[in-house]
């Protein structure tokens, strides 16, 4: 059980990593634990422009966690730590406006985005929202050490998310350029060829996102005990 000296010690702390920038807070629990949580958060946008088509990324990472450190030696900064994630914000986000003229090819097929009613296409990745993680680190932030307040924690490991869901859509006009327009272009929406070709591009992509099942965990700060 806790003494009552162990609970007058929290700790607080700001991270820095892959997963972005976050705060945590550390409360001894016993001689060789602490139970430790926080929050973290990262957001990219770019705009790009990639074989004439305009595109447009965005990424998040982030999302809350706690967890329990386990301290094998008091007085050592080594811990191991199994933990839970929850409302994680890892996603990704891409918009493109294929040019008129420019082809697009989905599984074997090739379609030439509409003069008149050009391509837009749009892809998102989404994981679930809650996580179990595990890590191991050196530092804690509610030393158990007299006198020591400051410490430099470093933290690796991973949390697991799943198998990312890609979701792709695509409005506008394709036109197969063997044709003449007025009877080779058609909406993507009525277009079945179009849409057996987008559906096996993307249960394929959706093959290939399985590696991604484990999201890696980096991190480092400064954390001060009270």
């Amino acid at each position: 059980m806790p003494t009552s000296e162990l609970w007058k010690h929290p700790g607080l702390g700001l991270t820095v990593g892959i997963n972005g920038i976050g705060l945590e807070l550390a409360e001894p629990v016993a001689q060789h634990f602490n139970i430790r949580g926080g929050g973290g958060y990262f957001r990219f946008n770019d705009t790009f422009t990639s074989d004439g088509a305009q595109v447009n990324a965005g990424m998040k990472l982030g999302g809350g966690h706690i967890g329990l450190d386990y301290f094998p030696w008091s007085h050592h900064g080594f811990h191991i730590s199994p933990q839970m994630y929850f409302g994680v914000q890892t996603s990704a986000d891409v918009t493109v406006i294929v040019p008129s003229g420019q082809t697009i090819s989905l599984s074997g097929g090739d379609y030439a985005s509409s003069a008149t009613d050009p391509l837009h296409g749009s892809a998102a990745v989404r994981v679930r929202n809650v996580a179990p993680g595990f890590t191991i680190g050196y530092g804690n932030l509610a030393s158990r050490r007299l006198g020591s307040h400051w410490s430099f924690p470093v933290e690796l490991g991973f949390y697991y998310i799943g198998q990312p869901d890609l979701v792709i859509n695509f409005s506008g006009t394709a036109c197969d350029t063997s044709q003449p327009p007025a009877i080779g272009c058609q909406k993507v929406d009525q277009d079945i060829d179009f849409q057996k070709d987008l559906k096996r591009f993307t249960a394929r992509q959706n093959n290939n996102l399985s590696y991604a099942s484990f999201f890696p965990i980096f991190s480092f700060g400064v954390g001060y005990r009270f």
